[in-house]
């Protein structure tokens, strides 16, 4: 990915920001901004993830290409995965929720899904690119022999 390094640390950066302005909301009492900066900080969480994500999705899409040359443009995202990651993994079952988190915060949808913590999203996907890299997470050929042309 890209610009992981440098949207992660922009992150935690802004991050430690928030939580001095919410530290000093609480010790001077301050209820209402408090809850105002929780909610910029968590809109900061969301926007950082949908960035991310961005990045991995890219990812994603130039390892599709590898594996099934132009005609991956035709596919949806999540059948991109299936080129790469066998859907029986735990890692197709992470990305498959973070997808659809990222397609309600990027569609301004409800946000009614678990706290997103970035620090284990980044280390997840980390973690994802890596035995990709290692080819662990590869599909099982009959898979592949499906999306040939």
């Amino acid at each position: 990915m890209k610009n992981y390094t440098l949207i992660r640390e922009a992150y935690f950066q802004a991050e430690k920001c928030y939580i001095k302005m919410i530290d000093e909301a609480t010790e001077s009492n301050n209820s209402s901004e408090y809850s105002r900066i929780s909610k910029l900080s968590r809109m900061n969480e969301f926007a950082y993830f949908v960035l991310f994500w961005g990045q991995f999705e890219d990812y994603i899409n130039e390892k599709a290409l590898e594996v099934e040359g132009e005609h991956y443009q035709d596919m949806g995202f999540m059948l991109r995965v299936q080129l790469i990651v066998s859907s029986s993994s735990i890692y197709y079952k992470k990305i498959d929720q973070y997808y659809a988190w990222r397609c309600k915060l990027a569609h301004g949808e409800n946000l009614n899904f678990p706290e997103l913590t970035l620090s284990t999203i980044f280390d997840t996907i980390e973690e994802i690119i890596d035995q990709i890299q290692n080819g662990s997470l590869l599909i099982d050929e009959d898979f592949n022999e499906f999306f040939k042309i």
